[in-house]
């Protein structure tokens, strides 16, 4: 059974006994205000501790120690690119802006839990405005991407059809002038990506930023693993199979180069968006403890099952 300590501790301790079924309770917040919500829990056969949280990101974040974790990894949900049927995700907004302060907000609480020599890798992909109506036909990237008129359909969004909005690097400036320390635009270049039949004026888009951001000067970073590659990363964009879940997950191999270079050993990790659990998972067969938060039961089902393998 799962307790609110489990969470709250500060001391990194983890159980004895390796779990091979995740547990999952109710947790009733110290905040009275805040509703019930269900941790699914475990500890790896490495004796690694895993905790995976079906809740709201922002209002998760801020039930959490701070300075808790040595590295977050996370890819929140694009603008406008898939609709997960769930109340209040992020991605849908009505404007670019409610989108970037909505997202910024949420990385201003995972600052907090970041200990001050941590550091957090942002996944951002952009998205182009079209303006010209609901599409129609198939997306054979992804059936979630077909959900109605969306705000980039829609005209009177305050940018020039056909632009790409720049969303990354929207977000990215916005979290500078909150504080954040970026250190590095990291070009993921996703080979094997799928190709953009529909774009005939434009170059396919095969890469997306991994941004690397720090809250202080100085933080932990291992140079050594980043071998002969620096701030350009090509890796797959072919992810692991999740069995048709509906997430956007991204690639192991990613999460890990991440991790290599931007956590201690021994270390804990975080994803706020952890969909499927690829961070968490691969955290946890890296030798890391990690934590999960995300708004869809469904996802957290998943990873709680997939973690409860290892």
């Amino acid at each position: 059974m799962t307790h609110p300590e489990a969470l709250s501790s500060t001391s990194g301790s983890v159980p004895s006994e390796s779990s091979a079924i995740p547990s999952s309770s109710p947790v009733m917040s110290n905040t009275a205000s805040m509703p019930l919500r269900v941790v699914r829990s475990g500890v790896a056969s490495n004796q690694c501790r895993w905790d995976i949280v079906h809740g709201d990101a922002l209002q998760e974040l801020r039930r959490l120690p701070r300075e808790r974790f040595d590295c977050i990894v996370t890819s929140p949900p694009y603008y406008w690119q898939r609709d997960y049927g769930v109340a209040g995700q992020i991605g849908n907004e009505a404007t670019i802006d409610e989108y970037v302060s909505g997202l910024v907000q949420i990385m201003a609480e995972a600052k907090q839990v970041l200990s001050p020599t941590g550091l957090l890798f942002l996944n951002l992909g952009d998205t182009y405005y079209s303006g010209k109506g609901q599409p129609k036909g198939g997306d054979r990237k992804s059936k979630k991407r077909r959900f109605g008129l969306r705000a980039v359909d829609a005209s009177g969004l305050g940018v020039s059809p056909k632009t790409a909005i720049g969303i990354p690097w929207r977000v990215a400036l916005a979290m500078i002038d909150e504080g954040w320390v970026l250190r590095a635009p990291i070009v993921w270049q996703r080979a094997d990506c799928l190709v953009e039949p529909s774009a005939k004026d434009r170059p396919w888009r095969t890469y997306e930023f991994i941004f690397m951001f720090a809250k202080s000067r100085r933080y932990y970073f291992n140079r050594e693993e980043l071998g002969e590659e620096e701030d350009v990363w090509r890796i797959s964009a072919r992810p692991r199979q999740n069995g048709g879940l509906g997430t956007a997950p991204f690639p192991d191999d990613l999460v890990r180069k991440c991790l290599v270079t931007g956590c201690r050993q021994g270390g804990k990790v975080l994803d706020p968006f952890v969909g499927s659990g690829t961070t968490a998972r691969v955290a946890v067969e890296m030798g890391l403890h990690a934590t999960g938060i995300d708004l869809n039961e469904d996802f957290c089902d998943f990873a709680a099952r997939d973690l409860a393998r290892l």
